[in-house]
């Protein structure tokens, strides 16, 4: 059953140097579930529903009026996992995007906002991203479990980034299904469980290369996301042999990114950091299956410039495991 619990879990995260910003980060897997990078063992598939929205705007740390813009994101992702030995893990993660842009936002010299009312919808497989996990500390005692792990993997552009408004214009870079550009993930996670309480810390990110959008040279800011999570067992109240498992969850995650390059030339309306605060539930129903929603509500901004920001985020998987 722990093996069950923790596959879920680890399959929702990977990144130490997230390096997309805005809606890149949307791929982000801390984004996935609630406690990322916990212990994984054995082989299985998880399925991730995510909805992301952004309907407000931010001055830094003030929000400010919203002309109209709003941006919606439905991510589905297909993560497989396999342990190729007990400490070392392989991880796919296969995303499948729709993305939505209601009227652009335009920042003026003067830090005032206008709409632009041009609007796109797109659809399609995103970027790509083999993972590999490695548990170099294991101590086990009679009543807790510490793991720690690292990270390292490539995001793929897989994704495309041609994707055109109503007007025929190209989307803007976070609209487009992909990023443009291959990148490279770095991530650390430590895991501590103790009765029936759990508690994780991750740090993931990627380190982003040269993208586009359209025909426009374009990369996105080197990011940090992290995570505190605590987890605790409500049901059954004493474990045994077998039996479904009933979590409820609470955590703390945020985004630190820095500002994109457009044409080499950095985006002064871009970056900056976001903190959600995260309740979940988590449902172990069998040996082979476990169900898990969380609800990541965006407690404080500190954008740079002048730009749209998440309102929250909702997520729903289920993880099999072979």
């Amino acid at each position: 059953m722990k093996t069950i619990v923790s596959a879920f879990c680890l399959a929702a995260v990977l990144f130490l140097l997230s390096a997309v910003s805005a809606l890149a980060c949307d791929f982000c897997l801390l984004s996935q579930g609630i406690s990322p990078l916990e212990t994984l063992s054995g082989a299985g598939v998880r399925v991730n529903e995510r909805y992301t929205s952004l309907d407000k705007v931010y001055n830094g740390t003030h929000k400010t009026t919203n002309p109209g813009a709003r941006e919606e994101f439905w991510t589905t992702e297909v993560t497989g996992f396999y342990a190729v030995t007990e400490d070392l893990m392989v991880l796919g993660v296969v995303p499948f995007k729709t993305t939505r842009m209601k009227g652009e936002l335009i920042v003026n010299p003067d830090g005032t906002v206008d709409l632009d009312p041009m609007r796109g919808t797109e659809s399609g497989l995103g970027d790509v991203a083999v993972i590999g996990r490695y548990a170099f500390l294991r101590r086990h005692t009679i009543d807790t479990t510490t793991t720690l792990a690292a990270l390292l993997g490539v995001k793929f552009s897989t994704g495309k980034t041609d994707g055109k408004a109503d007007n025929g214009e190209f989307l803007d870079s976070h609209i487009q299904l992909g990023t443009g550009s291959t990148d490279y993930i770095i991530g650390a996670s430590l895991n501590h469980a103790t009765g029936k309480l759990s508690i994780s810390a991750n740090l993931l990110g990627t380190l982003t290369t040269d993208g586009k959008f359209g025909d426009t040279k374009h990369r996105f800011g080197n990011a940090l996301n992290y995570d505190l999570t605590a987890k605790y067992r409500v049901y059954p109240t004493e474990t045994g042999p077998g039996g479904a498992q009933f979590f409820v969850a609470l955590g703390v995650n945020g985004e630190l990114r820095d500002r994109e390059k457009v044409d080499d030339v950095k985006d002064p309306d871009s970056g900056g950091h976001t903190v959600y605060l995260s309740p979940g539930l988590q449902a172990v129903v069998s040996q082979h299956l476990v169900f898990e929603l969380s609800y990541q509500k965006a407690i404080y901004h500190n954008l740079y410039g002048v730009q749209l920001g998440e309102d929250y985020k909702a997520t729903g998987g289920v993880t099999y495991l072979f």
